[in-house]
């Protein structure tokens, strides 16, 4: 019997060292100034997922129903690729950011070469041809090479011909050049064992979110997030790890004390509270908080760009936004729905705790009355009609609230709601979503507990134990952006030049 327990005890160590040289294999390829470089312990999440029979690869009924469904999606590409490519379980998955010849890169362990060639021309419909020393497909921005039990996944940050791109993947494959390995912060990261590991400099964080049209967008609506993008911090991490019921995770933004990232989220947040989501309906899909001191947080000079954008606009850049932001004094609250029946067309409700709700109120109904848009009263609430909405403004206690929805509300306000209750209750910055779906379904959250430390966390909804199948199904069942139809919830169209808020009659 000892003896039995011994030679288990050296079968694990045995696989352990074999993982361990796997992963050190892979980071050698990296090279040292990778802008970001994430790590996915994709074993450990196949195991979470029971998609392990034996050692073979299994894609349970549940799941394939939705990749099929999706196939158009990477995620859903690449687990159907799974089985039968040739992937050598004893590692992790390494996805890294560059800012030369590519944009990115996937590295996946192999102990079966030509499984993977084969999975690859049948999902490219291209043949893999020697060039420069590699053997490699290059169709359109994506450039696939297989060498020394090691699949190369790239994207080209620029078009460049097959062999400039051949050489340069086969630099890194080389595992010549200094690599990741050498960056202490960056590698120890990424031996964390946690099923995902990410670290990202901000630059590398700033060139992904500039080629990302939805980011341009928010930006331009939105330019507090550039609080974050494009501060002086220096790089953040980001650890996910799965138990029997949730998928958590905690991040870090490395900054110095006095930096001017720390000193200006000193000067503008507040302490949290969880009173705006008294207005908060119940079928919102995303909630977004911030906590603000409003005297500040009008002079950042984010939120000037944005009072800026408002005065340029006919009827809206008559409003004093300044003031009513300056009388702030607490949480801002954003909830956002997509309309069941209009693809594109979102509902609102936004409310912010003020030193003077009152004030607010009078404020914004003044300004409408002067546009000749005098309001009905009913219930203590000013109601307008804007498009198929029904705009109604009120307050409760001392929040401030303007609802833009298609329908009467009849449900609670997520404020009953215990989990989302505490969690802003905690975070003075912080986002929850409720996922609606009939096949899937859960809450994802982030909320930061100080201005350098962020936890989040994905519950799947009730009933569904296996927190990492309940994950997969999620991100399967999000659909890929179609051509010239990025803006999503980033539609703000509704501060058109021609738009404006009409009285009920």
């Amino acid at each position: 019997m000892i003896r039995l327990k011994f030679l288990g005890c050296i079968a694990l160590l045995l696989m352990a060292a074999s993982c361990s040289n796997t992963n050190e294999n892979l980071k050698k390829i990296i090279p040292v100034d990778a802008t970001g470089v994430v790590s996915i312990d994709v074993p450990a999440i196949l195991e979470s997922a029971d998609m392990f029979e034996g050692s073979d690869i299994v894609i349970p009924a549940a799941l394939k129903s939705i990749v099929d469904e999706n196939d158009d999606a990477p995620l859903c590409k690449f687990i159907t690729d799974l089985p039968i490519m040739g992937y050598d379980t004893d590692g992790k998955i390494f996805v890294f950011f560059t800012a030369k010849t590519f944009a990115s890169v996937l590295l996946v362990p192999l102990d079966d070469e030509q499984m993977a060639m084969n999975a690859l021309e049948r999902r490219t419909g291209n043949s893999f041809n020697e060039v420069a020393g590699l053997k490699c497909i290059y169709n359109e921005e994506n450039f696939y090479a297989v060498h020394d039990n090691v699949l190369f996944y790239g994207i080209v940050s620029r078009p460049v011909d097959a062999v400039k791109a051949s050489k340069a993947a086969g630099a890194m494959l080389s595992r010549n050049a200094t690599n990741i390995l050498e960056n202490s912060e960056a590698n120890a990261c990424l031996d964390k064992d946690d099923e995902i590991n990410v670290y990202m400099k901000l630059d590398g964080l700033r060139t992904l979110m500039a080629k990302n049209k939805t980011y341009q967008e928010i930006a331009q609506k939105m330019p507090l997030i550039e609080i974050f993008t494009q501060s002086d911090i220096k790089f953040i991490t980001c650890d996910v790890n799965i138990d029997d019921k949730n998928v958590n995770m905690t991040a870090k933004f490395n900054a110095d004390a006095n930096s001017d990232y720390a000193q200006l989220l000193d000067m503008t947040l507040s302490k949290p509270s969880p009173e705006c989501l008294k207005a908060i309906p119940n079928s919102m899909d995303y909630i977004i908080t911030m906590s603000v001191k409003g005297g500040n947080f009008v002079k950042l000079p984010q939120i000037q760009q944005l009072i800026q954008t408002f005065t340029k606009l006919p009827y809206l850049g008559s409003l004093n936004i300044a003031s009513i932001l300056s009388n702030v004094d607490g949480p801002f609250t954003v909830g956002l729905a997509r309309d069941p029946n209009l693809e594109g067309v979102w509902n609102a409700v936004l409310a912010a705790r003020s030193t003077n709700p009152q004030v607010i109120v009078n404020g914004i109904s003044s300004f409408a009355t002067a546009m000749g848009q005098a309001p009905e009263i009913y219930d203590n609430e000013y109601i307008y009609q804007y498009e198929n909405k029904m705009v109604k403004m009120g307050t409760v206690g001392n929040v401030v609230y303007l609802k833009m929805l298609n329908y009467d509300q009849n449900e609670g306000n997520v404020y009953d709601n215990p989990a989302i209750r505490d969690f802003f209750t905690k975070s003075p910055m912080g986002l929850w979503v409720q996922i609606h779906d009939n096949s899937v379904g859960g809450n994802f959250n982030f909320g930061f507990s100080d201005k350098f430390n962020a936890t989040g966390a994905y519950i799947p909804r009730e009933g569904d134990s296996n927190a990492a199948m309940a994950l997969l199904q999620v991100l399967c069942s999000v659909k890929p952006p179609r051509p010239f139809d990025d803006a999503g919830v980033t539609d703000m169209s509704f501060l058109g030049p021609n738009d404006h808020i009409q009285p009920v009659n």
